[in-house]
This record gives structure tokens, C-alpha cells and sequence, in this order.
């Protein structure tokens, strides 16, 4: 996502919605027992607030250095029930408001270099070089997907 919003930022409104948490800790977790449901001491449990989900939103984004404007959901009703984005899903929504490509729901489903084409169409921008990977075979060995670290090194 972070290349497809260097290229073209420029041309189109790129914008990262924080819905909600896919794999919360539990209620009360400690950091040192959270593993991976864990940031720099933040446990990533399920928000009860929207102040709660706004410091998790920022967290995540300081801490992966997103330069993506990202919002952050309301708690009722949400963004994330009405665009069907759970757990997470790209949108292209054209100028007059209407949506021109809904990706598969991810994670495995979101296909960032499809939604690269696919916005390419919309901006009139011969196919060209693409900025984005290409999309990884599931059960690939060779290319299944790693769980990213949550730690930084």
C-alpha cells in the first residue's frame, strides 16, 4: 500500500480506513502475554471507544510508518458494516461518489496490484509499469504469506 500511495497520491485521494481489530487480545492482557496482539506496550484489544480505537489507529500507523491518511471508524454505525469491509477490503469510489472496483474481502482475498490496475483505468493512465507486487498463489510454499513481526528490530 505504501507504493501505491507514493505513485499515485498525486492523482487520486488514497485513504486507509481503521475499522476495528481483527485478532484482539483478550480483555485485561498484559503486553509481555500478548505477543503479536501487542505494539510498543499497547495491547491491541477490541475498543470499546472510539478514543480507545483512535489511539489504536495511531499506534498502528506510527508504528508500520504509514504516510496514508488514515481515518478511523465509528464504533455504531460503521463504516466497515456498510462497505462489507471486514476484515479488510479495497474500494475505488469514482468523483461522482459511486464504486467502480470492490477487491475480494481480504486478508487473503485483498489483491493490491488488481486494485492498481484497476484505478489505473479510472485515472485514463495507459497500463504501464506497475509500482505493486504481484499477487502471491495461496498454499505456494514458496510464496505463502509470513506473518509480519510486530516487533522492530
Amino acid at each position: 500500500m505504501k507504493s501505491l500511495y507514493k505513485a499515485y497520491s498525486d492523482k487520486a485521494v488514497l485513504l486507509l480506513i481503521y475499522i476495528r481489530e481483527a485478532h484482539p487480545a483478550q480483555a485485561g492482557q498484559k503486553a509481555e502475554d500478548a505477543g503479536w496482539k501487542a505494539v510498543e506496550g499497547t495491547v491491541f484489544t477490541q475498543p470499546k471507544t472510539f478514543e480507545e480505537r483512535r489511539k489504536l489507529a495511531e499506534t498502528a500507523c506510527t508504528f508500520w510508518e504509514l504516510p496514508i491518511p488514515t481515518l478511523v471508524d465509528t464504533l455504531e454505525p460503521s463504516i466497515g458494516e456498510m462497505y462489507q469491509a471486514w476484515p479488510n477490503r479495497l474500494y475505488l469510489i469514482d468523483t461522482e461518489g459511486r464504486i467502480v472496483y470492490r477487491g475480494m474481502q481480504g486478508p487473503q482475498g485483498v489483491n493490491v496490484r488488481e486494485g492498481e490496475i484497476q484505478l489505473r483505468k479510472l485515472l485514463g493512465l495507459p497500463a504501464g509499469s506497475l509500482v505493486t507486487e504481484p499477487a502471491r498463489r495461496a498454499g505456494d510454499a514458496a510464496t505463502e504469506r509470513q506473518p509480519a513481526p510486530r516487533k522492530r528490530p
